[in-house]
């Protein structure tokens, strides 16, 4: 997927979930779990949805929190790619967050 133009990711960002933040040519969202556990088995899950979609973000696991960044590096930026996944992160259940 071609990288997207300023205006193009501009467009695209009021549709997603607004905890999600652009920061430069990244997305980023941090989520905060009731406990270690409940944060591995999300991680869990963001590399299911990534593996499917063949679209690896960077997660960084903290304790409780977890902290994904979604670019697509090929591309040396944002593609539609990494707004997809990142509604498909967001559409992930975990009642214990």
């Amino acid at each position: 997927m071609p990288k997207l133009s300023e205006s193009q990711i501009l467009d695209r960002l009021p549709q997603l979930n607004p905890r999600w933040q652009r920061l430069g040519d990244m997305l980023v969202r941090t989520w905060q779990f009731a406990s270690p556990q409940h944060a591995v088995d999300f991680v869990n899950r963001v590399a299911e949805v990534a593996a499917r979609r063949n679209h690896h973000p960077d997660i960084t696991l903290r304790f409780r929190e977890v902290r994904v960044e979604l670019a697509t590096h090929a591309e040396g930026g944002l593609t539609e790619a990494d707004f997809e996944t990142a509604r498909e992160i967001d559409a992930i259940p975990s009642p214990n967050r």
